[in-house]
């Protein structure tokens, strides 16, 4: 699909830029939309609230995140509300993203859902470095169907996310997610795709001392409802990838806060 390209109702480039060190914010640097609330403290970790004083996303709009952790930071980034992206009638919303974690340091990088209104447009990159083994993530990205309330499901144009993640220099773990309903005559709604659901949840672990079993029991403890499918990859020591597809935005937003909750008993 190309997309006609539409001017950025901001008139530039969005940009959010922070380097973080152990316990403050180091460095900080953010244009509109974007806004950061004064952090909170969670033990070690820093709670990073990031508000977009925005509507949502609009045709033309472009952003770019870069995010720094220093060695033994820890941070947890967080959103104030779903992602919406709003209809166009040409173009497309862009964002890409840069992080970097330092050796011993945490990120988790989770904000709430993204519901793509009909015939929108986004698409979203992140390149991710993590220095050694030492270093953690906790990546998520929950995608709604659209609005299916109002008759939206699967109306969107174009979904696309690409996440490349490094560890020491080398490619571990891609994942290049794109979703064009109006261009597939066959729909997403059968086999194989969101089989009658209307959310995916898209959530990656890398070097927490868990095992497959153990991360496999602890969903499966969670009583999910039993129109829930998920499944795990493992596809590095102690680093997984697990996929969701759920009726409704709550339960993976539930899942989102008991994986947290879990991981952070590890640091």
């Amino acid at each position: 699909m190309e997309l006609q390209q539409q001017k950025n109702s901001f008139g530039r480039t969005s940009k959010l830029s922070l380097v973080i060190a152990p316990q403050k914010i180091q460095q900080l640097f953010f244009t509109a939309p974007y806004k950061i609330l004064r952090p909170f403290h969670q033990g070690d970790f820093l709670q990073i609230m990031v508000v977009k004083v925005s509507a949502g996303l609009m045709a033309g709009d472009c952003q770019e995140v870069s995010i720094q952790l220093e060695d033994r930071a820890k941070a947890e980034f967080l959103s104030q509300s779903y992602e919406k992206i709003h209809q166009m009638d040409i173009g497309e919303a862009t964002r890409t993203g840069k992080i970097n974690i330092g050796s011993g340091s945490v990120l988790f990088y989770a904000p709430l859902p993204v519901l793509p209104f009909a015939d929108s447009a986004f698409s979203n990159r992140f390149d991710i470095f993590l220095a050694d083994a030492s270093s953690r993530l906790f990546y998520a990205d929950i995608l709604a169907c659209g609005r299916a309330a109002r008759g939206e499901r699967f109306k969107y144009r174009l979904y696309r996310s690409r996440v490349r993640i490094r560890q020491a220099g080398r490619l571990i773990y891609a994942d290049n997610l794109r979703f064009a309903p109006q261009e597939n005559p066959f729909g997403y709604e059968g086999l194989t795709q969101y089989e009658g659901h209307t959310h995916l949840g898209n959530y990656v672990l890398m070097n927490f001392p868990l095992q497959e079993e153990e991360l496999r029991s602890f969903v499966s403890s969670l009583k999910l409802p039993s129109s829930c499918l998920f499944g795990i990859t493992a596809f590095a020591p102690q680093c997984f990838c697990l996929k969701i597809l759920a009726q409704g935005s709550e339960i993976l937003v539930q899942l989102q806060d008991k994986l947290k909750e879990k991981l952070r008993s590890f640091t």
